[in-house]
């Protein structure tokens, strides 16, 4: 099942909410500049020039993401029984808890993101199993290399704001990407399981802090600003 249509159309027509099943239309951002306009309304005074006040804002968005990530690995990945199907579902959460925006999801559409065929076998076993397989070749130390990167980056999902583990799940994608361009034999399951692991690995390298859309989650300065 690919989702990228629905990613795209949905972001195209501010419908990306009912695609997933999220009950609110409106992300985070917007919510957050509602508030700011609803304060703003109550004490202009309060806003109009920015205070030492406005550093404690920022570092209680930064901590609030922060636990809404250790959550999400919590409920998604703990245990190592992540899976390739479970893909959608977490797109959901991202955006749902304001972790990824819109304008993000329409980057992943347009950078060869994609949802693979349901395989119910979790990425980490995957993983483990294609390591098993491996020799001694250069090549398969390389391959080797890869798949050890990218069980870490799993078992460090609690930390994917972290721009350590957001900069190697990039770099385990475009390795993965490299992998499935070549001419290295590959079953249809694994290059299914290899696209699932690609992808959930984008998906960590888009919340990776400095990945943040205009400073989406430390916004609340510019919103003061602008009302």
């Amino acid at each position: 099942m690919n989702l990228l249509s629905s990613i795209n159309n949905a972001v195209n027509s501010n419908t990306l909410s009912d695609a997933y099943g999220v009950n609110s239309g409106q992300s985070n951002v917007a919510n957050a500049e509602n508030v700011a306009t609803q304060s703003n309304k109550s004490t202009p005074a309060a806003t109009t020039e920015l205070t030492k006040s406005d550093n404690t804002l920022v570092l209680s968005g930064r901590a609030e993401r922060a636990q809404k990530i250790e959550a999400m690995a919590n409920d998604f990945f703990k245990g190592g029984t992540f899976t390739s199907a479970q893909l959608p579902a977490l797109i959901q959460r991202l955006y749902q808890d304001g972790i990824l925006s819109e304008g993000q999801l329409n980057r992943l559409s347009n950078s060869g993101f994609e949802i693979p065929p349901v395989n119910e076998q979790s990425l980490a076993d995957f993983i483990d199993e294609q390591r098993a397989g491996l020799s001694d070749s250069d090549e398969d130390k390389k391959l080797a290399a890869m798949l050890d990167d990218a069980k870490w980056v799993m078992g460090a999902m609690d930390f994917s704001q972290s721009p350590l583990v957001a900069q190697k799940a990039n770099r385990v994608s475009s390795q993965i990407t490299e992998l499935l361009n070549s001419e290295k034999p590959l079953s249809e399951t694994q290059v299914n399981q290899y696209k699932g692991l690609k992808s959930l690995m984008q998906l960590t390298s888009m919340t990776g802090e400095h990945q943040q859309e205009k400073g989406q989650l430390n916004s609340y300065l510019a919103l003061a600003k602008r009302h």
